[in-house]
């Protein structure tokens, strides 16, 4: 660039540079742009892609040769304008065009934000001690040993404990059958209070073939509306009942079924994984708390592209995440009721909370000199290949190298964890 740069360092870590292209510079980017549209440029006498440029640039529409330029001159304007002016830019930089003559235009970078963090030493977070439910300690016995349950078929009335399979259906007060309801082969445990309130006890004395009509109410609160306070007679058909036979927990069936010394062991077991999940559970609580507060303590100016930047990045990771669900984004936007302009204003308040959140811990990291190793790093990703097959491992082997993407990320990620840890002794 022989004209030199106007360079503007302004707030929020944005760079306005201002840069005026000489005829010099422009000739052979112009060139390289007409020979790509010349392709689709048809001229009488000549194949596509040969006729002479001045005739293709009388042809051309003069606002893509223009554009087309402007994208063969920035390549090298963004090294030079990085290097001569020592720019750290942290996402793609923003181009405007100023003026045709000359050939002008303002290029925007953004580098990382000044960032400050004040109070994080006053954080205390409240930590609470787990412990075993009893009354959860019994379900998870009763769900294991359920597992283990028989089911046998009987030829007399259902009580209260069977297993009843029934077709039903149900009308409102005019009789007339109500949408959504019928059911065939449905299977319930009589006494599982899965069905509405009556239900499952108007079961009880049908026999195998029977067939009964009862009206219940639906309850207040009930998920679907429309059913929600009304009247609806249940018409029930009973196709087969069953009674459950749960096994008895002594220490042979422990040892034989549930692969323990005996029943001790085995509720010992029931208990440690439990424990160990409270854990987990109270130190993510812990966690999410104090990153809530580091956002709250983290003091940044935020550029309008950096946001914007990183909105995209949230909604294509949440397009994705549907994706793998088998849901569009516009199947889901019209299921929730959301408006676009309504996702992308959420969205852009959780941009900003992971950004702020996102620099308040880069500036924490650097300020407890916290940093993984390079003999830590080897064990962390010898520990996170070993889960691979041998195939995976030759495929992703490389990414994980010192230095490359997955390798910077799973280290910056060490350090957020290396870091609240600390945090949250």
């Amino acid at each position: 660039m022989t004209n030199a740069p106007i360079i503007k360092r302004l707030k929020a870590g944005r760079v306005e540079c201002t840069v005026t292209f000489t005829e010099a510079e422009i000739a052979p980017a112009e060139e390289k742009a007409l020979h790509e549209l010349s392709r689709d440029i048809e001229i009488q006498g000549f194949r596509k892609g040969n006729a002479p440029m001045d005739q293709v640039k009388d042809k051309v529409d003069s606002d893509k040769l223009f554009q087309q330029t402007i994208h063969h001159l920035l390549p090298t304007t963004f090294e030079k304008l990085i290097e001569s002016d020592n720019i750290k830019p942290i996402i793609h930089p923003r181009v405007e065009a100023v003026s045709q003559s000359p050939l002008t235009v303002k290029i925007i970078f953004i580098e990382k934000p000044e960032v400050k963090i004040k109070g994080i030493d006053k954080i205390k977070i409240e930590k609470k001690e787990p412990e075993v439910d009893e009354k959860e300690m019994k379900k998870m016995v009763d769900y294991i040993l359920a597992k283990h349950k028989k089911i046998i078929p009987v030829e007399r009335e259902a009580k209260s404990g069977d297993q009843v399979t029934m077709d039903f259906w149900g009308s409102d007060k005019e009789d007339k059958e109500i949408d959504g309801i019928r059911t065939e082969g449905h299977i319930v445990e009589i006494g599982s209070k899965v069905l509405i309130p009556g239900f499952e006890d108007a079961l009880i004395g049908m026999k195998k073939g029977e067939e009964k009509a009862f009206t219940l109410t639906f309850p207040e609160k009930y998920h679907a509306e429309q059913l929600q306070n009304q009247p609806v007679t249940f018409h029930v058909t009973v196709k087969d009942i069953a009674e459950i036979n749960m096994p008895e927990l002594n220490d042979e069936f422990a040892q034989k079924e549930l692969q323990s010394k005996d029943v001790a062991d085995f509720k010992k077991q029931i208990s440690d994984s439990m424990l160990q999940q409270e854990i987990t559970v109270e130190h993510q609580r812990r966690e999410r708390i104090l990153m809530d507060e580091i956002v709250k303590c983290t003091t940044v100016e935020l550029a309008e592209e950096l946001i914007s930047e990183e909105t995209k990045q949230m909604v294509g990771e949440f397009s994705q995440q549907l994706q793998q669900q088998g849901m569009t984004m516009e199947t889901w936007m019209t299921q929730s009721g959301k408006k676009a302009e309504e996702v992308m204003e959420d969205m852009k308040e959780q941009s900003t909370t992971r950004l702020k959140l996102r620099l308040g811990m880069q500036k924490l990291i650097d300020e407890k000199n916290i940093d993984i190793s390079d003999e830590e790093m080897d064990m962390v990703i010898e520990e996170f290949l070993s889960q691979a097959t041998p195939e995976q491992k030759v495929e992703v082997e490389s990414s994980y190298k010192k230095g490359a993407q997955a390798y910077e990320q799973l280290k910056w990620q060490k350090n957020v964890e290396k870091a609240l840890s600390e945090m949250l002794k």
